[in-house]
């Protein structure tokens, strides 16, 4: 019999969900692909509200929220942050008190990290870590530079090198990631792609871009300092002085909300829409209402979000941050530019705009693109859950073998 078939796996999220009306993030779609493979699979998020939330999707598929909090305050943030480890070890200790939990999966090293690995080592519980993105330079992105991020960095150094050489197996998403495992001196790790279904995030946009009267741009992700979204803004309103036909539409939500409807207002830019939170599923009819995807980042591991758009047909436009220079190429798929300067993300926006040719050359190229890199997603981190509940430990260090 398949171990997978045997088994069940905890999936821990750094997604945080108000609800579960609607799900949020390309992180649950990957979860629950698994149910297909173990007999369980339990996805434990944060609940961005004071409530627990818990909902059985499939007859082996859960999904739990737990109350997580941070603050825009990087005082207050220290202080959320412990209370959150300790709501996630009391709730984990119980959980795994009334379910046998086979394997973990975990997701970020600050976020819930210490609690799933004490939790992991008590119990004998191995233990996957995906690495998706740089933590201390996203606290600076966010917070930017002071004692109390100095202070920070310094949790998260012990936090990797306590996370990081116990984990079972390690999947960094970029070598930027790679070469912090590797210094991190961790022998079992492997660079993966991204994970996205290239069979509902397909290209249904009408070709006739000529005849287009006004082109559509869309970002999607979290509104934070380090996702740029304030460099997007200024960029915005820079084109807006050129009257250039165009709309934004902004797919998200976070803490620089109120900062982006004042903006708008105040700077009196007319042709942005804020869709706010929409549900995963309907996220690839939401790419392909648009012409040019948008990621002014900061800092970035290997966004799903370019995947995505690039698996719907949309011409992209990204920093030189994390993995995007590997996932485009300047002029063959997308665009990239350097990052924290409006001036230059403008330009690149009114470029594309002004070549409807190359919009259509970056919607088939990043169509190509998407699918070689996602395709033996399924297969390596399958193959890597087998051989580590079969024979709990496992080192792969040859990038070919899949």
């Amino acid at each position: 019999m398949d171990v997978l078939n045997t088994s069940t796996l905890l999936y821990v999220t750094q997604s945080r969900q108000e609800n579960l009306d609607k799900l949020i993030g390309h992180r649950f779609s990957e979860a629950l692909s698994w149910r297909k493979y173990f007999k369980n699979v339990i996805i434990l998020f944060y609940s961005s509200t004071n409530n627990y939330l818990f909902k059985k999707i499939f007859n082996n598929a859960y999904m739990i929220g737990i109350p997580f909090d941070l603050s825009p305050s990087t005082f207050k943030s220290i202080f959320n942050l412990g209370r959150n480890y300790l709501n996630l070890l009391l709730f984990l200790y119980k959980l795994i008190k009334k379910i046998k939990i086979d394997i973990i999966r975990l997701e970020n090293i600050v976020i819930s990290g210490p609690p799933v690995f004490l939790i992991s080592k008590l119990k004998k519980i191995p233990e996957v870590l995906w690495l998706g993105g740089y933590e201390k330079q996203a606290i600076f992105a966010k917070y930017k530079k002071n004692l109390l991020t100095w202070f920070m960095t310094k949790f998260i150094i012990l936090y990797e090198t306590l996370i990081l050489k116990n984990a079972n197996f390690i999947y960094p998403v970029s070598d930027e990631l790679l070469d912090l495992v590797k210094k991190r001196t961790v022998n079992n790790f492997y660079l993966s792609p991204n994970y996205v279904d290239l069979s509902v995030f397909i290209d249904k946009h009408d070709n006739d871009l000529i005849s287009k009267d006004i082109i559509s741009l869309i970002y999607v992700g979290r509104f934070e300092e380090e996702k740029g979204i304030k460099i997007l803004l200024r960029s915005i309103k820079i084109l807006s002085n050129k009257n250039t036909k165009f709309e934004l539409i902004l797919v998200g939500d976070g803490t620089l909300r109120n900062w982006i409807i004042n903006f708008i207002e105040y700077n009196k830019i007319k042709n942005v829409r804020i869709l706010g939170l929409i549900d995963y599923k309907d996220m690839p009819n939401i790419y392909n209402m648009a012409d040019i995807f948008l990621l002014p980042s900061l800092t970035e591991g290997s966004p799903g979000s370019i995947i995505e758009a690039m698996g719907c047909g949309t011409a992209i436009i990204c920093t030189a941050v994390g993995e995007c220079p590997k996932i485009i190429k300047n002029g063959i798929n997308g665009l990239i530019v350097e990052p924290g300067n409006p001036q230059i993300f403008a330009d690149a926006i009114l470029n594309l705009m002004n070549n409807r040719s190359l919009i259509s050359e970056f919607r088939k190229n990043g169509r190509i693109s998407a699918v070689k890199r996602t395709k033996n997603y399924m297969k390596i981190h399958k193959f890597v859950y087998e051989k580590i509940l079969k024979f709990k430990s496992l080192k792969i260090q040859d990038q070919k073998e899949f």
